[in-house]
């Protein structure tokens, strides 16, 4: 693998924390407290604690951490220092990669794959802050004067949004886990069992997000049937699915 394959990775990384940034961060400030009581027992204290600060606390972090240790991987090629130099990481070089002088930190299909799906989930969750508008919130919420926006991607699904979070997360996990990655090669995720515990670990950190959307999509049909009833009753039989067209 060439110079420039690796060096197309950095990028790359660089906009795989952007997007992950549009993901994680409110378009609007946290709602009041009597825009949230029609939701009162229709999600747990847990889970709404959980999506306030579980991505700017841990995700979001852990992408900026990949882009700049992935990085100086990369560039330490081309430098005295390496790397593999630090105390407690082991970077072993593969027989291809040792020849040319390029650590195993390299672009795969794997990431690509997990940077389209990180990507068109961003783009997708743009799409949806602007169709919301200002009722837009992490938070289930009311607005004052709210409204039932069934246009453009919620012409599509009721919650695409929530489908955009699922396919971030999910570039997230390739980005971060799969082989060629910093974590994946620096620290063996995936050829000794602290690793694969680490892997394993971080993966169920990941999965609480689309387990806790899963929840939220009935919370949020419930409370909006009930509101504005025959409007969300018309709006459901041309728009029958939550979150993926034909299965869900």
């Amino acid at each position: 693998m060439t110079a420039v394959s690796h060096l197309v990775k950095i990028p790359l990384l660089l906009s795989a924390a952007y997007f992950a940034a549009v993901c994680g961060k409110p378009p609007h400030g946290v709602p009041q407290e009597h825009e949230e009581e029609k939701f009162a027992g229709h999600e747990s204290k847990q889970f709404r604690e959980i999506f306030r600060w579980l991505p700017p606390l841990l995700i979001m972090p852990s992408m900026w951490l990949t882009f700049l240790c992935e990085t100086v991987a990369i560039l330490s090629h081309y430098s005295v220092g390496s790397l593999a130099h630090l105390p407690g990481v082991t970077i072993r070089p593969s027989p291809v990669t040792a020849q040319a002088g390029m650590l195993e930190v390299h672009l795969t299909t794997a990431f690509v794959v997990g940077w389209i799906l990180l990507a068109a989930g961003s783009n997708l969750r743009l799409i949806c802050y602007r169709h919301l508008g200002r009722h837009f919130t992490f938070e289930l919420a009311l607005r004052k004067d709210h409204k039932l926006i069934t246009t453009g991607p919620y012409a599509v699904v009721r919650h695409p949004a929530y489908t955009g979070s699922v396919m971030a997360l999910s570039g997230i996990a390739l980005i971060q886990l799969a082989p060629g990655s910093f974590w994946a090669e620096g620290l063996q995720l995936w050829s000794t069992l602290g690793g694969m515990a680490v892997a394993f670990a971080w993966l169920a950190i990941l999965l609480i997000m689309p387990l806790g959307i899963i929840a939220r999509t009935s919370a949020e049909d419930d409370v909006l049937r009930d509101t504005f009833q025959e409007q969300w009753a018309e709006w459901a039989r041309k728009t029958p699915y939550k979150l993926v067209p034909g299965l869900f």
